[in-house]
């Protein structure tokens, strides 16, 4: 694992620091249990609590945050910064075979860059272009047409369909279908699919798409696993998508959203940049920007637990009637 000094680290980051510079960083965890040499982070507020005991050598918090923690590393968004400083420690430790392995299935008009490495029982079909350091691990299918970027990561049993875009430094996880099912006839000169550069997408999700009605998902943006996006969809940058989300199709989700577990989002929906989606909402409409939605159907976070504080009232409402009830039967 690679050592950096702060000061580099955050060159490569592209984020500010405070304290001294020449600290050496040898490996990032999470609050609770990071070491001294190693960076760790706090986005959630609860978690601040627990920044006076944290061990880690360097922080990475909010820009807006307080605290006598020295080194900080300042970040709009440090989720993100925390990934990316995971991603530089562990990137150069991946295992690989080099080359094409025997067993895979390499069309003769691929074009393939520098460094590749593509592991057994792959399949590339024709017209495909890969770009340099890019790994394909066993089981990956890339169908015809596609064009993946440099130091690309596809784990196994991806799935890239025909004609599909991925850009640079892109990772799927395991069982990824990227585009279109089915009908390749309809295939034309707009990618059904595009993965713009530095996404994550989690294991078992499927991004639809087709050329007539195109997907786009922007620079950044991090899906966690079983998620399913529609076609027509366009996901803005550095977006957060948690597990067992449903896109449907058309939907338009603006930069920097935070979509929570198992939420829903129905189709032609907008959601605007910024916006935070409560776990297990269904969302409906439109979401205006820098907003909270929360429940089903969504609305504002605050008229959302009102709801909520009133429907805990209805037992004892219900007993005040009764006392009422039997008060007028015995007036009578």
């Amino acid at each position: 694992m690679p050592t950096y000094s702060l000061e580099t680290l955050c060159e490569k980051l592209g984020t500010p620091f405070e304290g001294d510079g020449s600290l050496q960083i040898s490996g990032v965890a999470e609050i609770t249990s990071a070491k001294e040499g190693e960076v760790s982070f706090v986005a959630n507020p609860k978690y601040v609590s627990k920044i006076s005991q944290c061990q880690a050598s360097a922080m990475i918090v909010p820009n807006d945050l307080v605290t006598d923690f020295r080194p900080v590393i300042r970040s709009a968004n440090p989720y993100l910064t925390f990934t990316q400083a995971l991603y530089l420690f562990h990137k150069d430790n991946r295992k690989l075979s080099g080359g094409v392995h025997p067993s895979s299935q390499v069309e003769k008009d691929v074009q393939l860059g520098k460094d590749i490495t593509i592991m057994p029982h792959a399949i590339v079909e024709e017209g495909v272009v890969i770009g340099d350091r890019v790994i394909l691990y066993p089981g990956v299918y890339v169908g015809h047409g596609s064009v993946i970027g440099n130091d690309v990561v596809l784990y196994p049993y991806v799935s890239i369909y025909a004609g599909c875009k991925i850009g640079d430094r892109t990772i799927l996880h395991a069982g990824c279908r990227i585009g279109p099912v089915g009908i390749e006839s309809l295939l034309g000169s707009v990618p059904p699919v595009t993965l713009k550069e530095d996404i994550e997408i989690g294991a078992n999700v499927v991004v639809s798409g087709i050329s007539e009605s195109p997907t786009v998902i922007c620079e950044g943006t991090k899906i966690d696993n079983l998620v399913q996006v529609g076609a027509g969809t366009t996901i803005g940058a550095q977006c957060i998508i948690v597990a067992q989300v449903t896109i449907c199709d058309h939907v338009t989700m603006g930069d920097s959203v935070t979509v929570a577990g198992q939420v829903v989002i129905s189709s032609g929906s907008t959601i605007n940049k910024d916006a935070r989606i409560g776990a297990k909402s269904v969302i409906v409409g439109d979401v205006p920007e820098n907003a909270d939605y929360w429940g089903v159907p969504a609305q504002p976070h605050t008229k959302e637990k009102r709801l909520k504080a009133n429907i805990a009232r209805i037992p004892k409402l219900f007993g005040k009637i009764q006392v009422l009830e039997d008060q007028l039967s015995n007036s009578e």
